[in-house]
């Protein structure tokens, strides 16, 4: 099976002419018979709903201090957020997909809160996905703490880019045949 991961920016996801464009990458990914795995960031920038330092804001006004574990349980909110609906946007679009969680998708972290480390990732869950025929889109930014943590399964952020992350992490965990970036950032990197 050849597989390629697609991660797509925030502002990429934010609005209706984005996700068409998404739609659209996805679909000759498909045609051109490649298994896709998609991974999203949370919708948008700064203000918007679901944005990342939008969530941060807000935390903020409930509570001086959030527990870090507490706050990297709402910050994963956003990106879940943008799994959902990405899926549900390709699967309207008669692309077959189904949303992950990072933990779903099988990024284990340690347990530093804020600022994760990948410890392993089991491409298992997303290859049986896969293999179903559906496009796997994985909420980024986000993994679980592993068994040998001593509190398996909590939600832990891998910090600014952490999205960018986890597509690498599950490229190299799938063997993909390659990882595409999509941002709408001035430039060109290839590596």
């Amino acid at each position: 099976m050849l597989i390629i991961v697609q991660k797509f920016g925030g502002t990429s996801v934010a609005t209706p002419e984005g996700c068409e464009a998404v739609v659209r990458r996805v679909r000759q990914a498909v045609d051109d018979g490649y298994a896709t795995v998609v991974v999203v960031a949370a919708m948008g920038r700064h203000g918007d709903p679901y944005a990342t330092d939008t969530l941060i804001e807000l935390a903020h006004s409930a509570a001086q201090e959030l527990a870090p574990r507490d706050m990297d349980l709402l910050l994963s909110c956003g990106e879940i957020i943008s799994s959902v609906l990405m899926a549900a946007t390709l699967s309207a679009a008669g692309i077959p997909a189904v949303a992950l969680t990072g933990g779903q998708a099988g990024i284990q972290t340690d347990e530093n809160y804020g600022s994760a480390q990948i410890v392993k990732v089991d491409p298992a869950p997303v290859l049986s996905r896969l293999r179903e025929g559906l496009v796997v889109v994985v909420a980024g930014f986000q993994g679980v703490t592993d068994a040998g943590t001593g509190r398996h399964g909590a939600i832990t952020t891998l910090g600014r880019g952490g999205s960018d992350t986890t597509a690498s992490a599950l490229g190299a965990a799938l063997h993909a045949e390659a990882v595409e970036i999509y941002t709408d950032v001035p430039g060109v990197m290839t590596a």
